[in-house]
């Protein structure tokens, strides 16, 4: 009597079963279903023999590969249990593998939302050194852009972080209120601020490095020297942008005392801020500059993801209407761009990079 063919199966028969269970199926089905593709067809009792299944583990696995539609059976005596062709088998074992895929990612995205809902994405933090460690920390963590609005006496405490920050490339924006000392002025210039304004009333204490997580303080506690202040610990990207988006409210009308004269070396700039975007775009237009755009982000009619390119214009700044057009070099189609809270516009900006023609 001769081996069984699962102990003398060459490389290549071995190859093919691990294939076959790579793509999701059982030891046991990719053994059966190996067989039959290199043998074209077998019995029952034929399949038994060579690999030493027993006959309810094979009518289990039979049944399994039959309602995959990988196998047919030959209704004859006995029955003839024959293997689809390969291409048949791969397209079947792709839409199966592909199924799975999708019910994983699903399950994931479900546990995810679920863990979001368990993790504290806002806290409170007591006491202005706390506040002011916590946002120092956002500050060391900013990678790409930073927004801050501050009164002097806390400015004055953050100031080295900025210059850290400022000197791995991030672009700073300061909001100062209630008014500003000039050797601060000097200060914030030395470490390297895009630029900085003045407001004489103020909104609230806010950090926001990366429009992903902010600190946030109300004003009156922000003005006081005492440590009975309290603020707002912020881990979640769309109350920053909520923030930004008042920041910006005032940020637009406040006095400018500083504005860095931004050279070519200073481009590519981007910005995960649409608001901000926008506002260096102004800004290059006003200097008799060029710029081109590309925008990531995704349509607010089909609610799809899209990546466009081109020379803005029309861009808007007022008191209600922060957004430019686009005319998109690839399909030439007109855009109006806007940003996360977009509502007319067409697409809603998630990042934004600037260039010089």
């Amino acid at each position: 009597m001769s081996a069984p063919l699962f102990h003398r199966m060459s490389e290549q028969d071995g190859e093919l079963q691990e294939a076959l269970m790579s793509l999701g199926l059982s030891r046991k089905e990719a053994s059966v279903l190996s067989y039959l593709l290199l043998r074209g067809s077998a019995t029952a009792k034929e399949i038994m023999a060579e690999l030493s299944i027993h006959q309810p583990q094979l009518y289990d696995v039979i049944s399994s590969l039959e309602r995959k539609g990988f196998l047919y059976v030959q209704q004859s005596k006995p029955k003839v249990y024959i293997a689809e062709r390969p291409s048949v088998i791969l397209e079947r074992l792709e839409r199966e593998y592909t199924k799975k895929k999708s019910s994983i990612i699903s399950a994931i995205v479900k546990s995810s939302t679920n863990e979001l809902a368990r993790r504290n994405l806002i806290w409170v933090t007591r006491g202005l050194d706390n506040v002011v460690n916590n946002s120092i920390s956002l500050i060391q963590e900013a990678k790409n852009e930073l927004y801050i609005e501050a009164p002097p006496h806390i400015l004055r405490k953050l100031v080295k972080s900025i210059k850290v920050a400022c000197s791995k490339g991030v672009k700073t924006y300061v909001l100062l209120y209630p008014s500003l000392e000039q050797d601060l002025l000097s200060e914030l210039v030395s470490a390297g601020i895009v630029e900085l304004k003045t407001n004489a009333l103020g909104q609230f204490y806010l950090v926001v490095p990366d429009a992903e997580q902010s600190v946030l303080m109300p004003r009156m506690m922000s003005l006081e020297e005492g440590n009975n202040a309290y603020g707002y610990v912020f881990k979640d990207k769309l109350m920053s942008l909520f923030f930004i988006h008042y920041f910006f409210d005032a940020w637009k009308s406040s006095e400018t005392a500083f504005r860095k004269l931004l050279r070519e070396s200073d481009y590519p700039m981007s910005f995960y801020s649409q608001r901000f975007a926008v506002w260096e775009i102004l800004k290059a237009q006003e200097a008799g500059l060029k710029p081109k755009v590309t925008v990531s982000g995704y349509t607010l009619k089909q609610k799809t993801q899209i990546t466009l390119s081109g020379f803005p214009f029309n861009v808007r700044v007022t008191s209600d209407v922060i957004n430019f057009e686009l005319q998109d070099l690839a399909s030439g189609k007109r855009y109006l761009i806007g940003g996360d809270n977009a509502i007319l516009e067409d697409i809603s900006a998630e990042k934004i990079v600037i260039e010089l023609a």
